[in-house]
């Protein structure tokens, strides 16, 4: 029963172009669509969609070494978290005369 369905066929564009100046057959899938040496555009060729071409012009390498600064910053926050580190305030930690009080209590006798 299902062995006697005929599907229809999907055409597909064909995907391998010659260039006649260069003499050069390329496939328009990866190469977006033109001719990689002299630029030429077929008709109804295929051509990269827009996410792809943004994503070709975005430079991962920075991105990725800003997100391995973001990570790094995040697991020092979580080291110096877990051992207790505080940034002190400045109030309260700083003692109110410059001397200490073994030196005021030596020099007073």
């Amino acid at each position: 029963m299902i062995s006697s369905l005929r599907l229809p066929r999907i055409r597909r564009q064909p995907s391998r172009y010659f260039c006649e100046l260069d003499r050069w057959s390329f496939d328009a899938r990866y190469t977006n669509g033109r001719c990689p040496i002299c630029g030429w555009a077929p008709a109804g060729a295929p051509t990269a969609p827009g996410w792809l071409m943004t994503g070709r012009r975005m430079d991962w390498q920075v991105f990725g070494l800003l997100a391995l600064a973001i990570m790094l910053l995040l697991v020092g926050l979580i080291v110096a978290q877990s051992v207790g580190f505080t940034l002190p305030t400045g109030q309260g930690h700083l003692p109110g005369t410059i001397a200490s009080g073994a030196r005021t209590a030596s020099s007073s006798r």
